[in-house]
């Protein structure tokens, strides 16, 4: 349950909330063996290994949206990059072109 606290609380941080993945991955698995085990001793009591394994299923929840919303956003950000290359190089070799012919005006004087 400790862990699907701390990973809960990580989750939530915009953006870090994605590294969280790994420790709710690890503390859901550690939560499920709990309960099972509890369950095979006909242990009644199986409240929070029951808690641990909400809070670190939301918190994978969690993690695994900021990584798409990541992903996403880059993603995005590419396309517009790729869009946007055709008239930099433009611009660009335009740019050259008006200092090549400021060099020789220069070197012609």
């Amino acid at each position: 349950m400790i862990i699907g606290i701390v990973a809960l609380v990580w989750a939530i941080i915009p953006v870090l909330g994605a590294a969280a993945w790994w420790l709710a991955l690890v503390g859901l698995i550690l939560s499920v063996v709990a309960f099972f085990m509890a369950k095979g001793a006909n242990n009644t009591k199986n409240g929070m290994m029951l808690t641990g394994i909400i809070l670190n299923f939301v918190a994978l929840a969690l993690a695994i949206f900021w990584i798409y919303k990541i992903a996403s956003t880059v993603m995005h950000g590419m396309e517009e990059l790729k869009d946007a290359m055709p008239g930099a190089m433009d611009s660009l070799n335009k740019a050259v072109e008006v200092l090549k012919e400021l060099a020789d005006t220069t070197q012609a004087h």
